[in-house]
């Protein structure tokens, strides 16, 4: 008996060898390597350094920014906190001389706008990260004891999470056929922390290279707690875990935030681009792993048998599985086969394409972070703003790079419009209007004191 169970077990190997008709997982996986348009730019760590001190002169948009993190802070207006901006900390990460490792020289504060931009184009920095506000000037650490007062909620979003899903590249690479994933995420947290949460400054950033960040800047967003904070990632929170330990929560019953992040995103960007690009059921291995997600060992084998031989694309083979789970779902003779099957294809979609929120970054108030505006050093590339209703549209290889700029090639113009347009000019009328309006209620509250 042990004989014919492993000749069964050694003639379904076979199949499964033959499933994409003879070709092998090297094949498979390499999708159109020849035309994949990569962002590397093709720039050198030291072109990148000798323009830095041009970039923070003349394109370096250090009073925008400063105004930024100063939430109104900044102005000439009476019920202005003078001290605010005073208190934030800046982070200046300088490169060693020799090259070999990098300086953090942190607890920097600045108390305008024109003191920050000054120390930028001095220290010519390689980045620089911002902090949090804290009860006191961070330069005073010695004399004080620091803490984090408030600071904006942010979400950092890394492509090397998504390794094991991607087939066009890995590691630090990204192409035009894995950077949809981003855009997936763009657009489910942005609509989560509008819709379910109720913020409306959110600053998307191109983080450079491999992924993006969200700066949260409303005033109940920059004053959550730790707890708070780490309830708000965790709630984007759907897929935890890595590799075979990865699992998928909230999909039954479906959360109504999941629910709409599966209709009106998922399901559309998984067949329309994730499987044409990415071609993951054309793959051995990646085939498997998906197969093995339906938790139901005869149906598994069923479409091994099914595919054997196949030369259907990815989509075409997602479709028969789609047909298949629908069929194994339906009861028989008054007796569910599996009930796992009832989310099962869900789940699948779920595991691969939804967002993968870096929960760290986001739950500690004095977390560093770097910030808009700043170079990467291995691309060259300005961390510009994004518009996330036009993310789809989002092109990491069309850029800026440093050299760009010092060339003349191209400016940053466009990604001071997004910046405007898509943040602060909602952002500071806000501002502006919080400020108006202490000065109607000191005003409103002098007038019933002298009312006698």
């Amino acid at each position: 008996m042990g004989s014919a169970v492993g000749a069964r077990g050694a003639e379904r190997e076979q199949k499964r060898a033959k499933t994409h008709g003879e070709e092998d997982d090297a094949t498979a996986m390499s999708i159109d390597e020849q035309n994949k348009e990569n962002v590397s730019a093709n720039v050198s760590a030291s072109d990148v350094r000798a323009t830095m001190g041009n970039y923070y002169r003349n394109f370096y948009p250090a009073e925008a920014l400063f105004k930024w993190l100063s939430h109104g802070n900044d102005e000439r207006h009476a019920k202005a906190d003078k001290t605010y901006a005073g208190k934030r900390e800046f982070c200046f990460v300088l490169d060693k001389e020799n090259g070999d490792g990098e300086i953090f020289c942190r607890y920097q504060c600045f108390e305008d706008a024109g003191r920050f931009a000054r120390e930028v184009r001095s220290k010519n920095p390689a980045r620089i990260e911002f902090g949090p506000v804290m009860n006191a000037k961070p330069a005073h650490r010695h004399s004080v004891k620091l803490h984090s007062v408030e600071r904006e909620l942010v979400f950092d979003i890394d492509m090397t999470d998504y390794d094991d899903v991607r087939t066009c590249c890995k590691d630090a690479q990204i192409c035009g056929k894995c950077w949809p994933l981003m855009t997936i995420a763009i657009k489910i947290l942005d609509a989560g922390l509008r819709r379910d949460f109720g913020f409306k400054h959110l600053l998307w950033v191109y983080s450079g290279r491999r992924g993006v960040h969200c700066w949260v800047s409303d005033e109940r967003a920059r004053k959550l707690s730790d707890e708070a904070r780490a309830a708000v990632a965790e709630y984007f929170a759907v897929v935890k875990g890595q590799g075979k330990s990865r699992r998928v929560y909230s999909i039954n019953p479906m959360h109504p935030s999941v629910k709409r992040a599966y209709d009106d995103v998922l399901k559309k960007y998984w067949i329309e681009t994730y499987l044409p690009e990415q071609r993951i059921l054309e793959n051995n291995a990646k085939l498997d792993q998906v197969l093995d997600l339906l938790e139901d060992q005869e149906l598994k084998d069923e479409l091994v048998d099914e595919f054997n031989g196949s030369k259907m694309s990815s989509v075409e083979r997602w479709r028969v599985i789609e047909e298949r789970v629908m069929q194994a779902r339906q009861p028989k003779q008054g007796v569910k086969r599996n009930y796992t099957l009832d989310f099962a294809l869900e789940k699948i979609i779920f595991w691969h394409i939804y967002p993968r929120v870096d929960i760290e970054v986001s739950k500690h108030m004095n977390h560093l972070l770097k910030g808009p505006f700043c170079v990467h050093p291995k691309t060259g590339r300005v961390c510009v703003p994004m518009d996330p209703a036009k993310a789809e549209f989002f092109d990491p290889a069309a850029v800026p790079t440093v050299i760009d700029l010092d060339n003349g090639n191209k400016t940053l113009d466009e990604a001071m419009r997004t910046f405007n347009e898509t943040f602060w000019n909602a952002a500071e009328a806000e501002n502006k209007e919080r400020l108006t309006s202490l000065t109607r209620a000191a005003k409103a509250a002098n007038a019933t004191g002298m009312d006698f």
